[in-house]
């Protein structure tokens, strides 16, 4: 004996199917958002790491500044030893401050070695050169020209990541819905084709064809209560995302606000250094007149110096931080795009 059998079903009203369908859809879109915000992520490390070895490059300008100036020193202290008005107690500080401004300049050139590896471990490439800090440009008053509600507003709008906690609400509320269709009929269409054949003494060679077509109608009346629990456990997941949506709402902002102000206080800083460069100069030029004539000791010289170097060195955090923020502002909102990240290439120096 031998039977075969083809069995086609195809559901003609099960609405739990579609908003199944859409619950998937809406998933899928979400994780497609959560893709974009780790994409934004991704690129605000290569920046962060960027900007890592911006100030480290900087940091290695003012070291060999520093040891010029101390080289300078060196040669003043010793004229001054043999014009009999110095001291050897001053030379030891110059020749101190030396060493530890050579030993500086090597922790300053490995730590640029650490991070020129890290940021050509981020982008896969070999790095030969890049571009460094320019310091004519110091214009950054675009970039407080939208207010902090501005950036708040974009923030909840476009983020991407709040956007997939959305996308994630939507899909709770199709999936609590579609818990419910449980409790609804459904139809099916089946078709059936098959064919039996069969051999014995008295029957030779006999065949058998038949065909069928007909609706299923499935009714459920009783499941144990799983249909509610189920309905229970959707409702549940729907509130849990929508808190979880406000809690990522009030710590977006919560973000913006701290990077809005941190940015224009670095823009203050920044011009207040400015100033600062200017007069910590003069300082250590009167200084080292001062010396020259017997007023001041190349101590004083010692001190005008770092004091300078240090000015130097906050103004270029505070300059780096100004773009930083910018961009940090730039990435909660979601547009860290070719042309927000030309604008910030335009404070580096051109090729």
């Amino acid at each position: 004996m031998e039977s075969d059998a083809i069995t086609v079903r195809q559901p003609v009203y099960r609405p739990k199917l579609v908003r199944d369908f859409k619950k998937i859809k809406r998933e899928v879109f979400a994780e497609k958002l959560l893709l974009s915000n780790k994409e934004d992520t991704l690129k605000m490390k290569v920046v962060d790491a960027y900007f890592k070895l911006l100030r480290a490059y900087a940091e290695e300008l003012l070291q060999e500044k520093r040891i010029n100036l101390l080289n300078e020193q060196k040669k003043a202290a010793i004229k001054s030893i043999e014009a009999g008005r110095g001291t050897i107690t001053e030379l030891a500080e110059i020749n101190a401050a030396s060493d530890k401004a050579t030993a500086d300049l090597i922790r300053v050139r490995q730590n640029i070695r650490l991070e020129v590896n890290e940021l050509q471990f981020f982008i896969g490439e070999k790095i030969t050169k890049v571009k460094t800090l320019n310091r004519d440009v110091n214009n950054f008053d675009f970039l407080k020209k939208n207010s902090i509600s501005t950036w708040e507003e974009n923030a909840v709008a476009n983020n991407s990541e709040l956007k997939s906690k959305k996308e994630k609400i939507m899909a709770a509320e199709l999936a609590l819905s579609s818990e419910k269709l449980n409790r609804y009929p459904t139809v099916d269409l089946n078709v059936q084709l098959a064919r039996g054949s069969s051999e014995s003494t008295f029957f030779v060679d006999s065949e058998t064809r038949s065909n069928s077509v007909g609706l299923t109608l499935f009714l459920p009346l009783y499941q144990g209560g799983s249909i509610n629990s189920k309905i229970r456990q959707s409702a549940s997941q729907l509130e849990a995302e929508v808190e979880g949506l406000k809690f990522k709402e009030e710590d977006l902002r919560k973000r913006v606000q701290k990077i809005y102000f941190g940015m224009l206080e670095s823009i203050e800083l920044h011009s207040a250094l400015n100033s600062a460069i200017e007069s910590a100069t003069i300082e250590l030029e009167a200084t080292k007149k001062s010396t020259v004539a017997g007023v001041r000791k190349q101590l004083d010289v010692l001190v005008s110096q770092q004091k300078a170097l240090s000015v130097e060195r906050e103004f270029v955090d505070a300059k780096l931080n100004i773009i930083l923020y910018w961009l940090n502002l730039n990435m909660l909102a979601s547009n860290l795009t070719q042309s927000t990240i030309k604008t910030a290439n335009d404070f580096l120096l051109p090729n």
